[in-house]
């Protein structure tokens, strides 16, 4: 493979950023402003606005107060793996592409840390260091050792309850994903978090709220110590099988982790490394990532041309996972480059927790694994779709036949749709999976081997 950049005739390669606007509004504009704040040539830097049928008025502001921004139209909402392709049809002249969502906000030298990042030809994207717009308070909990409970999970300590100044706030503090938060926790921990080992609770720091002191109840599955504290310092509390409360006070803000390059996780799924955690240096080292993140990334215009853009099927979310996973079996590398740093509003459109959120994760995760994943894995993912069905219908039949009422059509008709979307995209994945693999040059045991654990 060659890199297109580096036959450039400039010292400064051309780069075109392309952001998605759907009733953005004054996110959007933020972001432009932000963008064109960038350090870098402007000459050299294009801004690429694609509106997605929006009716914010968005374009006619672009028009008058951005000339310099190029806008492209579209008559109906794309999302954004479409909505992104319609920016990357045409890349002739273009050495690099940096996809920001409209959402975040770089700061002024977010750009030429991603560009030293393309040390190597293969190399086909390089991504920032990626935090949630907010600064936050933060408690750490690692516990000395983990014990195996009676369902197999192997844990720390179980965080009970989180008092601010002496309130009751468990349900409003945020504990990252090195907390058990799967189906068997869901079932099994009706009194608090299992952390898995080094873990934290987050939230927002607020000047009209200040926080004097935290009180975190915390136990464990037999005699044990555990380090509690805040981030700077952590002290060893003796811990039992009763919750006692752990005093800490709060010294600094942190910033949260949105991304640090994206991960192959157990089971298949893919993610963000860091997701949730607290910003204290853990990720501060410039590394190879198995993959990158859709929010903000820097992709060289070569890889684009050799292994396609996003999969137009997918509309949102999953789209930057299956790009990635088909340009590692192509043989091509992600880097991750700490030094350049961009803020995000995370889900900020599609709002995290939400059906239309977790209905396109799901579906599309499926969908990337039948084009992606080993053969076995495949079968497994097409085949869960309906099981999946089969289960939630028989469960909602029994629940309302249980209150003597007949089964909501419109909870089954809404399954019913979500399983055909999955369905009637399946034909075009498998076409797409025999393609990929009489191009593929990196194995799927290769693959698997950068398998990671939360």
């Amino acid at each position: 493979m060659t890199n297109g950049a580096a036959a450039c005739e400039h010292t400064n390669p051309l780069v075109r950023v392309v952001l998605i606007n759907f009733d953005g509004g004054d996110i959007t504009l933020r972001c432009i402003d932000a963008l064109r704040a960038t350090e870098y040539p402007r000459d050299r830097l294009q801004i690429v606005v694609v509106d997605n049928a929006s009716v914010d008025g968005l374009v006619w502001v672009l028009r008058e107060r951005y000339p310099d921004v190029s806008v492209i139209e579209s008559n109906v909402n794309e999302g954004f793996a479409r909505g992104c392709n319609l920016a990357l049809r045409d890349l002739d002249g273009i050495d690099y592409v940096a996809l920001i969502n409209n959402d975040a906000i770089v700061t002024p030298n977010w750009l030429q840390p991603l560009l030293d990042g393309f040390t190597h030809p293969n190399v086909g994207a390089v991504c920032p260091k990626l935090l949630l717009n907010v600064e936050a308070h933060a408690v750490m909990v690692q516990p000395e050792r983990l014990t195996t409970l009676p369902d197999g999970r192997a844990v720390g300590v179980r965080v009970q309850q989180v008092e601010l100044n002496g309130v009751d706030r468990t349900f409003y503090v945020r504990f990252d994903e090195r907390f058990w938060g799967d189906k068997r926790a869901r079932a099994n921990d009706h009194h608090g978090a299992w952390t898995k080992g080094l873990a934290s609770i987050w939230w927002p720091a607020s000047p009209d709220q200040p926080v004097d002191h935290v009180d975190v109840h915390i136990a464990a599955q037999q005699s044990t110590t555990a380090l509690v504290g805040g981030p700077d310092e952590m002290q060893p509390v003796h811990l039992t099988t009763s919750a006692v409360p752990v005093r800490c006070s709060i010294d600094r803000t942190v910033h949260i982790i949105n991304s640090a390059g994206g991960a192959l996780y157990s089971g298949w799924f893919g993610g963000d490394r860091g997701f949730m955690e607290p910003d204290l240096g853990q990720y501060d080292q410039p590394q190879e990532v198995f993959s990158w993140c859709g929010g903000a990334v820097l992709l060289s215009t070569q890889y684009l041309r050799e292994v396609g853009l996003f999969d137009s099927s997918y509309f949102l979310y999953y789209e930057d996972f299956d790009l990635s996973w088909r340009g590692r079996s192509a043989g091509w590398t992600y880097r991750y480059e700490p030094s350049s740093v961009v803020f995000h509003e995370h889900a900020y459109s599609s709002k995290a927790g939400s059906a239309f959120f977790a209905f396109w994760v799901d579906r599309n995760r499926r969908l990337t694994l039948v084009k992606n994943a080993p053969a076995k894995v495949a079968l497994r993912a097409a085949i869960s779709s309906a099981v999946s069905l089969v289960r939630d219908l028989f469960y909602h039949s029994c629940r309302q036949a249980r209150r003597l009422r007949p089964p909501n059509p419109g909870m089954v008709k809404r399954r019913l749709g979500e399983f055909w979307s999955f369905a009637r995209a399946v034909p075009a994945a498998l076409r797409e999976r025999r393609r990929l693999n009489r191009r593929r040059t990196v194995s799927h045991a290769e693959i698997a081997t950068w398998t990671a654990h939360k």
